[in-house]
């Protein structure tokens, strides 16, 4: 079901965001001031193809248009859950998972890796080493599975 407040305090919230007059708006999407206006009142309901057009416009999900998610835009908020949350419970596991003779391993492995960028004249960001010590840790781990 469509809920008018929700979609005129969405439409209204994101031209306002987005720094946008009614005018301005009238223009980005070929309708008239008036138009923009009763949409921000209520008192009608932009077209489906303007809906996604709107959705598109201002990179959010329809649900959030519609009011029935608070969520401006699931794609981008899954990203980031993905790849910072998850990430960091991989390389734990995966350290977490090493005994005591695999860590000292891993240390030395570290200290020999940056060792030898360093003797070849090249740096090593400490995010290339967390990579080369996660890859290690998983060797170290299937070479126990055999």
């Amino acid at each position: 079901m469509i809920c008018m407040a929700d979609i005129k305090d969405r439409i209204f919230t994101l031209r306002t965001e987005n720094s946008l007059t009614q005018e301005q708006m009238a223009k980005i999407f070929k309708v008239g001031i008036s138009t923009i206006s009763m949409w921000e009142k209520g008192e009608r309901i932009p077209r489906p193809k303007l809906l996604q057009e709107l959705c598109d416009y201002f990179n959010v999900d329809m649900d959030y248009l519609m009011g029935r998610s608070d969520i401006k835009n699931r794609y981008q908020a899954g990203l980031k859950y993905d790849w910072e949350s998850k990430k960091e419970e991989k390389e734990n596991d995966i350290f977490s998972q090493l005994t005591e003779d695999e860590l000292v391993k891993l240390e030395k492995f570290k200290n020999m890796s940056t060792v030898m960028f360093m003797n070849e004249g090249n740096d090593i960001s400490d995010k290339d080493k967390e990579t080369l010590a996660i890859a290690y840790a998983e060797v170290l781990i299937s070479q126990r599975k055999k």
